[in-house]
């Protein structure tokens, strides 16, 4: 089964200078990490809770390339995530339904609510977000409409189970 490559919010620092723990950190003029992962998703990232240190809550910035989705339909077990939009427009998916996001929209995704969420950027323009969350090593993300599970701990996306 293809492993999705994404950065994962639980991945180390990917961060090309050391972690820099209680001190400020100017990100003027840092370079996001370019990804992408077919003709569908891509995008780039800046491991802001990597470059300060963090071990338990990542803390991203997130640029959502013009055509592009963040990542396949998902919802966590056991993490809780929170995105705030800082520049550029995307549309949030969530579950059944779809929402116009800007600058200054919050989202979030509270644990175990087996809500799926994507975001999908149609417009001319990137879309700049913080993405914050918790990065639990034991997490299990359910991808619905691939029908794969994700699990952390055991670094492999495994076929999800027919429940009755």
């Amino acid at each position: 089964m293809a492993k999705y490559t994404r950065m994962d919010s639980a991945d180390g620092a990917r961060a090309a200078v050391e972690p820099t723990p209680n001190v400020p950190i100017s990100t003027t003029g840092a370079t996001l990490v370019p990804w992408r992962e077919g003709v569908r998703f891509g995008g780039a990232e800046l491991a802001l809770g990597a470059l300060g240190g963090a071990r338990d809550i990542g803390v991203n910035l997130v640029e959502l390339a013009p055509g592009r989705q963040n990542c396949p339909m998902h919802w966590h077990l056991r993490e809780e995530e929170h995105f705030y939009v800082l520049s550029g427009r995307c549309v949030l998916r969530s579950g059944d339904d779809r929402h116009a996001m800007g600058p200054g929209d919050y989202v979030c995704f509270p644990a175990g609510t087996r809500v799926a969420h994507a975001f999908e950027n149609p417009h001319d323009e990137p879309c700049r977000m913080l993405a914050i969350g918790a990065r639990d090593p034991h997490e299990v993300a359910v991808y619905p409409e691939s029908g794969k599970l994700k699990l952390r701990a055991l670094d492999r996306i495994v076929p999800l189970p027919d429940v009755p």
